[in-house]
């Protein structure tokens, strides 16, 4: 099928894409080098095979799967019922109609997999699944049940998984290969050679702060009542080695409180912990936790250093100063994992007359609302066409996302994540020099996170060149993903 638009592919897309077109094929390729480019390759090789077949692209969200929608539709030289799109807006009779019509078809994988348990649909006539997200693969995901159920049902199946990073443990990455039933990996980085000519260089680096003097003795105070906690577990025979698990709630709690006050700062912590006391429903050692007099003493001096700024945010102001005055229609990103975050980095970079704006997802939450789909889209085409230099963003802008290009992305806080670390880099360096900042607070778990994700970052991309042609049937074999206490000394 012949593609419009004015496309022309890469080399590397060019090759990958020939891959994929006859196996079952994995595609690692950072942010913003094109994987969907590739999908549209060989959903176009496939539907020139098969002129009858359907082809399905399947995104975690609705945005994205309305992205990669607009995508084939600028390519595709089909009329408009030939693309349909099919999320849980959409009512089920409606999106039998749609399936029946279409031949590229575009939906978020939990609606299809409903529909085609119900039998509103079959996987026969497909001759392509996309699975963006790639990632996400695993334990009892939409994906893994609809692949299953691709495989057996369709008549000419072909699995095209899209990833920026599968994972940083050889387990992970084989529990992906076998539940997308996969035979090829294909994998790319930005030192490749037929990648090099298409990005630009990026400048990573790293600025430790200390923290403030009032923030000790309230530290102190969590770490004493945490080693508590865990030294009762151990001697209980709880606690096997240095592990504590999710389910050892007390010291979770204690211990997201700690990370909260070193990496957040102190207005963090305290409305946390107000949120924590103000809770309906609580399991039982929290209940038991917020009784403890040491816990209430925590509270009372969260709130009395509440004013005390973490020195993240002097720092952010000066890179973003720095930055603007190099370039000043520059564009910034600021990432950080926490809301309440957000509002005291927006709060501090107009009080230093710096333009920033707000990006979040649509889930409201106690005091914060969310952003809808339309305002996220009116946000980030705002945000391209300069009318605002600075975007302090969710991780909703990880993922997928069309964020434009930027100049510098700061990281608020290190993330021990690869798959996150490399998304959230990913939005620099496409069109011009890039430039990562991530801020650490001095001694840590922000350090012990920093080196964990170059860790497994470095591990992932070993694993990958290393991983084996052949797929494997999938075995249902679960895995536990690592928490923030498996970095904790």
């Amino acid at each position: 099928m012949t593609l419009t638009g004015g496309f022309e592919p890469r080399e590397y897309q060019r090759r990958i894409a020939e891959t994929a077109t006859a196996s079952n094929t994995l595609v690692v390729l950072p942010t913003g080098l094109g994987k969907t480019m590739i999908a549209i390759l060989v959903a176009a090789s496939r539907l020139e095979k098969f002129p009858e077949g359907k082809v399905l692209v399947m995104a975690p969200t609705k945005p994205l799967t309305l992205q990669h929608y607009e995508s084939f539709r600028a390519h595709f030289a089909l009329p408009p019922r030939q693309l349909a799109v099919l999320t849980g807006a959409t009512g089920p009779t409606e999106r039998t109609e749609l399936w029946t019509s279409a031949k590229l078809l575009f939906a978020t994988p939990q609606t299809d997999f409903n529909d085609v348990k119900n039998r509103l649909v079959s996987l026969r006539e497909l001759v392509l699944a996309v699975f963006d997200e790639a990632h996400r693969s695993v334990r009892d995901y939409s994906y893994t049940q609809l692949a299953k159920l691709y495989a057996e049902e369709a008549e000419h199946p072909l699995i095209l998984g899209l990833t920026a990073s599968p994972g940083g443990s050889r387990e992970k990455v084989q529990e992906i290969k076998r539940n997308l039933y996969i035979d090829r990996v294909e994998s790319r980085s930005e030192e490749d050679q037929d990648v090099r000519p298409y990005v630009e260089r990026t400048a990573t680096e790293a600025f430790k702060v200390p923290l403030p003097e009032e923030y000790q003795e309230t530290i102190s105070r969590i770490r004493e009542i945490f080693n508590e906690k865990i030294t009762r577990l151990r001697n209980a025979g709880f606690l096997r080695g240095d592990r504590v698990s999710k389910k050892m709630a007390q010291a979770v709690v204690i211990l997201h409180a700690l990370e909260v006050l070193e990496t957040q700062g102190a207005s963090s912590l305290s409305k946390y912990l107000e949120r924590l006391r103000e809770k309906t429903e609580r399991g039982r050692a929290t209940v038991y936790l917020l009784k403890d007099p040491r816990w209430t003493r925590i509270e009372e001096e969260a709130k009395k250093i509440r004013g005390v700024a973490h020195p993240k945010l002097e720092r952010l102001v000066s890179v973003i100063r720095d930055q603007l005055g190099k370039k000043k229609d520059s564009k910034v990103i600021v990432f950080t994992q926490y809301r309440d975050t957000i509002d005291s980095i927006i709060e501090r970079l107009d009080a230093a007359n710096l333009d920033a704006r707000r990006f979040v997802g649509q889930a409201d939450r106690a005091g914060d609302k969310g952003m809808d789909q339309r305002l996220q889209t009116e946000r980030l085409e705002m945000f391209r066409e300069g009318r605002f230099p600075i975007l302090v963003s969710s991780s909703i802008g990880e993922e997928g996302l069309h964020v434009p290009d930027v100049d510098i992305v700061v990281f608020y806080e290190a993330v021990p994540s690869e798959i996150r670390s490399i998304q959230r880099r990913g939005r620099t360096g496409r069109t011009a020099e890039g430039r990562v900042v991530i801020l650490l607070a001095e001694g840590t778990i922000d350090e012990s996170y920093y080196y964990s994700s170059i860790f497994k970052e470095n591990r992932m991309r070993r694993l990958v060149s290393a991983s084996g042609e052949e797929g494997k049937k999938p075995r249902r074999r679960p895995t536990r993903n690592p928490t923030l206490l498996d970095f904790v000394d």
